[in-house]
């Protein structure tokens, strides 16, 4: 346009007209979503969406209601979006991109969802261990409900130094409430390299630690509790019989402490990869090794329950499942020896298990299909004297780490690493299924333990691979 003024001069303007493209509404409602108990409303602050959800709703298949300004085209990728149709995956980001043909150039609006109620939070800082934590096992401190971690030193030392294979020892760390502090030397308490690391403590708050002990390359079990400011011994060190393979301790029923182990060379009374087991009474160790018709064992994990008893999981020499619960010093089966899940697949490189304060036994283990590692937790079920697999806990892609905690309600939570880093997730028990996992902690993931406190808050440890550092999370509402 040319304007002329009054005084005779003029001036030329340009006028452009643009359209404005807007999201004036976004939420995903339960009349849309028929597995949702009530709607959920995002605020939009600019080309943000903030939308909040219960931990318990399945977000990999959402319906969103939305409105936008008129004419604009809405996709995700090159699919076209339709408000209260189209379904979508949220546990990955996701992008809608408007488009109109009075823009010059489309517009992304982008999801930000996150959980209504308790976080992960990290305790302090990554700075609590100087050496990459190995081997990293937790222990919730009966009397002060605080997390203990103990570990094996690899990596660099404090002082920047590599730590030898030899040097490789056990250390054990503790929060009081303000800050960690170690338990013994913080290069090691052990009196060389060990492996097979295990942590429990007594009812009334004793630490104790069991490793398989390389010193003098006996490979044989130990176990230490911590006693005036000292690790002793619990009995002699390398007290087993024989060299032991796999080893695994708990303090049991009665602060009764018992190991588990297979044996790594034959002696007499026992073939190699033979099942060994062995409690700490009478100020002696004893052998209450099970009577069991496949005696060869590959995998086993001893536990307590928060039943206070004591359980044996195993995987024999022929891949099958079987459970016992320690009565009277005698090992009973839980169930029917020798299960897998209806699918037939083949347990593969461990096993876990966990049972509950109302007496619900639950038992964990992977099967590898296609070169991915699927999780599998099965409970029994004493109506029909069977092992039934709680619907699906996923696939940890190519990683072989994974536990199972229980608080004290008998909540179910489900940790595992995938090859983007480390999940939670928790069992819902209305549905019968798992919901979705929570990412914690993103990248490679060295090792990890999850336990619950007495109180019902549950606690991660975790050793990330990039920086080697070992951080604790708390799941909690508040810091």
């Amino acid at each position: 346009y040319r304007v002329k003024a009054e005084d005779k001069s003029t001036r030329s303007y340009s006028v452009r007209v643009e359209k404005k493209i807007a999201l004036q509404s976004f939420g995903f409602y339960k009349e849309d979503n028929p597995g949702l108990e009530e709607d959920y409303k995002a605020v939009i602050r600019g080309l943000i969406i903030d939308i909040a959800v219960h931990e318990t709703v399945d977000i990999t298949k959402l319906v969103a209601r939305f409105q936008t300004s008129t004419g604009a085209t809405v996709k995700i990728g090159v699919v076209t979006q339709e408000s209260k149709v189209t379904a979508n995956n949220f546990n990955s980001p996701v992008a809608y991109t408007f488009t109109d043909a009075g823009l010059p150039a489309s517009v992304d609006f982008k999801v930000a969802l996150s959980f209504i109620g308790p976080q992960w939070w990290m305790i302090g800082d990554k700075s609590i261990i100087v050496p990459t934590a190995d081997e990293l096992r937790m222990a919730i401190n009966p009397i002060t409900k605080y997390p203990y971690l103990a570990y094996l030193r690899s990596g660099k030392d404090e002082n920047g130094t590599a730590i030898p294979n030899e040097n490789k020892k056990v250390a054990v760390i503790g929060f009081t409430g303000t800050e960690w502090k170690y338990m013994g030397a913080s290069t090691g308490v052990s009196d060389a390299r060990a492996t097979s690391v295990s942590l429990a403590f007594s009812n009334e708050g004793t630490p104790y630690i069991a490793y398989e002990d390389y010193f003098e390359s006996k490979q044989k079990g130990t176990v230490l509790k911590y006693i005036n400011d000292a690790w002793i011994p619990v009995g002699e060190k390398n007290f087993t019989p024989m060299r032991v393979d796999k080893y695994s301790f708990t303090i049991g029923e009665n602060d009764q402490p018992v190991i588990a182990a297979t044996t790594f060379t034959a002696i007499p009374g026992y073939v190699k990869r033979a099942i060994y087991a062995s409690n700490f009474t009478g100020g002696q160790w004893n052998n209450i090794t099970p009577t069991v018709s496949k005696p060869l064992v590959g995998l086993l994990n001893v536990f307590k329950g928060l039943d206070n008893k004591t359980y044996l999981a195993l995987v024999d020499r022929n891949n099958m499942l079987s459970m016992f619960k320690l009565v009277n010093n005698t090992w009973v089966a839980v169930g029917p020896s020798g299960f897998r899940a209806t699918d037939n697949l083949p347990p593969y490189n461990s096993v876990i298990g966990a049972a509950s304060a109302q007496g619900e036994v639950y038992i964990g283990y992977q099967t590898v299909v296609s070169s991915q590692r699927l999780n599998r937790i099965l409970k029994f079920n004493p109506a029909t004297s069977a092992w039934e697999e709680l619907g699906s806990a996923g696939s940890s892609q190519g990683e072989d780490k994974y536990a199972l905690a229980i608080d004290p309600n008998g909540k179910l939570y489900f940790a595992f690493a995938d090859n983007s880093g480390l999940n939670v997730k928790t069992f819902n028990r209305a549905t019968n299924h798992w919901n979705t996992p929570r990412r914690v902690v993103s990248g490679k993931i060295n090792g990890f333990d999850i336990k619950v406190s007495s109180d019902a808050i549950p606690y991660l440890a975790v050793s990330t691979n990039a920086d080697g550092k070992t951080a604790v999370y708390k799941y909690t509402n508040t810091k």
